[in-house]
């Protein structure tokens, strides 16, 4: 908020006799409004007889009446504040109350004279890093079953008798693998399938 617009909040919610902003005002008939504590004496009773802005007769009840909160309410939303020392309740503008509270009479400075204690030295702090463990190296193992070595010894046995290197088998051997290997099936000439073995 500018200068101008706090003068102008000054002048129009300000109490005209007081020229103070307060939380509890009261409103006549005129439509102006005037602090209680201004136009209202300790017993409740009216101490002026018209307005003191434009002198209308009897425009403020005999009486002081009751405040509503509303009324309070709208007066804080509006920017007036109380100082929050103890004992002193003067009411000012929120832009008033900094300066107010350096000059207030009612500030209480504490002095502690017992000795301070020192500091406690922080411990530091030891972080143990755990050995790292060796890798292990992956190895690819190459596992023969006895079915696949069976395989490439009959692969082997077929080859040698194709080419014709017999040198390469005993005849034990030859005759085991023949008798272990079943040759093609061929029809006879009473049309009964017999099977036939390759020596």
């Amino acid at each position: 908020m500018d200068q101008n617009q706090r003068k102008d909040m000054e002048d129009r919610f300000n109490c005209p006799i007081c020229l103070s902003p307060r939380l509890r005002m009261v409103a006549g008939m005129c439509q102006h409004r005037v602090c209680v504590s201004c136009i209202y004496d300790e017993t409740g009773t009216r101490t002026l007889p018209s307005c003191p802005v434009c002198q209308q007769e009897d425009s403020f009840p005999e009486t002081r009446p009751i405040i509503p909160e509303d009324a309070v309410l709208m007066q804080r939303r509006l920017g007036v504040v109380e100082c929050t020392y103890e004992g002193c309740g003067e009411e000012m503008w929120e832009w008033e109350l900094p300066e107010h509270q350096r000059q207030c009479p009612h500030l209480v400075i504490v002095i502690d004279d017992s000795p301070s204690t020192p500091p406690r030295r922080a411990r530091p702090r030891v972080t143990v890093q755990a050995p790292e463990r060796p890798r292990r190296r992956q190895q690819t193992l190459v596992r023969t079953t006895r079915t696949s070595a069976r395989r490439m010894a009959i692969a082997r046995q077929q080859r040698a008798s194709v080419t014709g290197t017999p040198g390469r088998m005993t005849p034990g051997r030859r005759v085991a693998g023949a008798r272990r290997t079943p040759a093609r099936r061929t029809r006879t000439r009473t049309g009964s399938k017999r099977p036939q073995w390759r020596l």
